[in-house]
């Protein structure tokens, strides 16, 4: 993303960060996942937002760390950690190439509702495979936008073309899946949870990535 572009989309974002609720996807979304978290592992959240999912996954890990862009997002996230009183969660403002994380460290890495943003999904996936551990888990649920014409669709472009919103991808489920299984992961889970669709996806790593 350009620097311009990611600019704007920061204060889209820290301007959200003033109004945000909770995803109403946010109980399927830690039920489904519920059997992949154990409660030994170390997981990265990126695009957490405000930190709903993130304080919920915390429940079932050892330790996860929740990234995001925007410096607004992450003032509403650390709140609720004092709120809530959670120990083994940490949220900080940055993106999932800060080369503070290393190689081969997370058990899981965990987004919602982000790749449909992300351009350069050979870079972002490739990124993935290299800092989850061997037979890792990516477990992400996307808006699906292309799979139907709905109002949703159709709004969510025009605000798009307006630059109201962050520029969106608009995927087919069968397309998004595909990017990830040639990024190097198996997928092991892939459901609908939203009638947009949301396409919840939770994949493994393989053993050798084809993007190498």
């Amino acid at each position: 993303m350009e620097k311009k572009q990611q600019d704007s989309a920061e204060k889209f974002w820290d301007s959200v960060s003033k109004r945000t609720a909770k995803s109403p996807a946010l109980n399927t979304i830690v039920q489904k996942g519920e059997v992949y978290f154990n409660p030994d592992d170390v997981v990265l959240d990126f695009g957490c937002g405000s930190g709903d999912i993130t304080l919920a996954i915390a429940q079932r890990v050892r330790m996860i760390y929740g990234i995001d862009t925007s410096q607004g997002m992450i003032e509403v996230a650390n709140r609720k950690v004092k709120e809530q009183n959670c120990s083994n969660i940490t949220f900080f403002k940055t993106d999932l190439f800060d080369e503070q994380f290393r190689n081969e460290s997370f058990d899981i890495i965990s987004t919602f509702n982000v790749l449909h943003y992300i351009p350069d999904k050979k870079a972002l996936f490739g990124r993935i495979y290299e800092l989850l551990n061997p037979n890792g888990m990516f477990i992400s649920s996307t808006a699906c936008l292309k799979e139907r014409k709905s109002a949703v669709r159709f709004l969510m472009s025009g605000l798009t073309t307006l630059k109201i919103v962050p520029k969106m991808l608009f995927y087919k489920t069968s397309e998004l899946e595909d990017e990830i299984e040639e990024a190097g992961f198996t997928i092991i889970e892939a459901i609908n949870i939203a009638k947009f669709p949301e396409r919840f996806i939770i994949a493994q790593k393989n053993e050798e990535s084809p993007l190498k």
